[in-house]
């Protein structure tokens, strides 16, 4: 380690000079711990709390960074895949994904819900997406509905199963 990449490693350890200097003496001119600390004046004991400070600094300057997800279209990006990958697991892979446009309607089952999504199954291999905030009211899963986008909101409501049966055979 040269002494630029040393700077940037005890930058944010608030160690003293003294204490940089024994640590500089170990990572940049490769002396023992035992003789940086009689080099510098330092015990033994504070040597290696020195070295530890460095070590874990130098541990969470190497660790990768984890992908978050960090802003509120994350999330939703996030919650839609995971509303996806359930209506797939659901209904399989050949499953036709849709989304709701300004004016359309659709009746069929809830049956999944995700942070920011609702998929709602509208029969004939075909599920629906719908986003949460875009709804009027968020139906239980299992519940059959019928959802009626006016104004780019969704007006849900529920019907019960003679309802649910004369739709089927229009």
């Amino acid at each position: 380690m040269n002494d630029q990449e040393f700077d940037k490693l005890v930058q944010e350890t608030r160690l003293q000079s003294k204490s940089r200097e024994a640590a500089r003496l170990v990572y940049v001119e490769g002396m023992s711990q035992a003789d940086a600390s009689r080099a510098t004046g330092l015990s033994p004991m504070r040597m290696s709390q020195i070295m530890a400070v460095v070590k874990k600094a130098e541990a969470e300057r190497s660790e990768p960074q984890t992908p978050s997800i960090s802003t509120p279209v994350d999330a939703i990006k996030a919650s839609y895949a995971f509303a996806v990958k359930a209506a797939r697991e659901l209904y399989g892979d050949e499953v036709t994904i849709r989304a709701p446009g300004p004016t359309d309607r659709f009746v069929g089952t809830a049956v999944e819900r995700t942070d920011f999504h609702l998929v709602q199954n509208v029969g004939r291999g075909a599920v629906v997406v719908h986003e949460l905030a875009s709804l009027d009211r968020v139906p239980a899963r299992g519940k059959s509905v019928a959802i009626q986008y006016k104004g780019g909101i969704g007006q849900v409501q529920e019907r019960d199963q003679a309802q649910s049966r004369d739709s089927n055979t229009r």
